[in-house]
């Protein structure tokens, strides 16, 4: 039996649909912008004594929490009780998870190019008399900079896509409103399709710079 293929019914839902798609992306956006600023102080307690014994398991256990689980838990927090502050919005819910978890993989991320930058690029810094600020801008930061660039686009990129499990606390991104324009037009798989096809159009363009980055001859030189 044919299936009958339907895919102008989503034109009523045009608007919805791209109202979630703008909630997508400043969902990634933010959290990826946010959660790199924040994963830089971070890293540099990750390394430095006396901070590092608690800063280490602290970090360790939130990058041990799935996304779906630290939504919840923001979702679900007592902050009346608490705080007496009213309910975070769900949106705010989703964000902070998905930059909670972007600064603590970030932040090892950032700490172990940090650890990998060569003493011998260093220590000829130093022999040719450069201070210590000169050879974090000159000698280090190009270096860190080369380590994790490919690295963060592709933390990008999934964030990007872990975006969607915001639907669950019922945040109106992209799958949320697919998902209802599905169910109300009763054609679910062309809604998944459409989904899809979204998800790929927005991931092929970060996925080809990547590529294009990680052949860079810029990025495989080192210091």
């Amino acid at each position: 039996m044919n299936y009958d293929w339907n895919f102008s019914i989503f034109e009523a839902y045009k608007s919805a649909l791209l109202s979630g798609l703008w909630i997508t992306l400043k969902l990634t956006i933010l959290s990826s912008i946010i959660g790199t600023l924040l994963s830089i102080p971070l890293s540099f307690l990750l390394r430095k004594k006396p901070f590092k014994y608690i800063a280490i398991p602290v970090n360790d256990i939130f990058r041990a929490i799935p996304l779906l689980v630290l939504i919840y838990l923001f979702y679900y927090f007592p902050y009346q009780q608490i705080f007496g502050t009213k309910p975070l919005p769900e949106y705010y819910c989703a964000l902070l998870a998905l930059t909670f978890t972007q600064a603590v993989f970030t932040a090892d991320i950032i700490r172990g190019a940090i650890d990998g930058v060569s003493n011998n690029s260093i220590l000829a810094a130093q022999s040719l008399g450069f201070k210590q600020s000169q050879i974090w801008y000159y000698v280090m930061l190009p270096d860190i900079v080369r380590q994790i660039l490919p690295t963060l686009i592709a933390f990008f990129i999934g964030n990007l896509k872990l975006s969607s499990l915001a639907s669950v606390i019922a945040v109106p991104e992209i799958l949320y409103v697919a998902k209802s324009a599905g169910s109300q037009s009763f054609r679910s798989l062309e809604a998944w399709i459409l989904v899809c096809i979204i998800y790929v159009l927005l991931v092929l363009p970060f996925s080809y710079v990547a590529r294009k980055l990680e052949n860079s001859k810029w990025l495989k030189r080192r210091s």
